[in-house]
C-alpha cells in the first residue's frame, strides 16, 4: 500500500513540482474553465512523457465538465459528489445514455489508477485515447 502511495506522491511532485522558469512560463494560467486548464497541463504532461500525471488531469477535466453539466441540467449534486453519482443522475435528465456513461467511467476509472500509482495497469497509448476522449467529450458537452 505505502508503493501505491509514495508513486502517486511521486507523480503529483512531477506535476507541480517543476523549478524550471522555462515550465513555469509554458503552464497555463488558472481561469475559469478549469477542464480547459486541466486538458492543457495534461498534454503538456503527456508531451513530457508523464502520462500517468496526464491521465489524473484529463480525469479531472471530465470531473469538472459533469460538474458544470449537473449544474447547468439543475441537477443538485452531494458535497462529495463522485462521477458514477454524477452520470447517473445526468442520464436520468436525460443528458446521454448507458453507453456514454459507462465510457465515462472507464475513463475514471484510468484516473483513478494512476491516481493510486497502479501504473502497470494502463499504458501510454490508454492515455492518449483517454485524452482524445475526454477532448472529445468535454467539447460535445461543455457548458460556460
Amino acid at each position: 500500500m505505502w508503493n501505491d502511495i509514495t508513486r502517486g506522491v511521486a507523480v503529483l511532485r512531477g506535476t507541480w513540482g517543476d523549478d524550471s522558469a522555462v515550465d513555469v512560463a509554458e503552464k497555463p494560467v488558472l481561469h475559469e474553465d478549469f477542464q480547459d486548464e486541466f486538458l492543457a497541463s495534461a498534454q503538456l504532461d503527456f508531451e513530457r512523457g508523464r502520462h500517468q500525471s496526464a491521465a489524473i488531469l484529463a480525469g479531472d477535466a471530465l470531473e469538472e465538465t459533469l460538474r458544470k453539466l449537473c449544474m447547468s441540467n439543475r441537477v443538485e449534486l452531494p458535497k462529495k459528489a463522485t462521477v458514477a453519482g454524477m452520470n447517473a443522475e445526468l442520464i436520468k435528465v436525460g443528458l446521454f445514455d448507458d453507453s456514454v456513461a459507462q465510457q465515462l467511467a472507464e475513463l475514471t476509472e484510468l484516473r483513478d489508477k494512476a491516481a493510486c500509482g497502479l501504473w502497470s495497469e494502463f499504458s501510454k497509448d490508454d492515455v492518449a485515447t483517454m485524452l482524445h476522449e475526454v477532448r472529445t467529450f468535454v467539447a460535445d458537452h461543455a457548458t460556460n
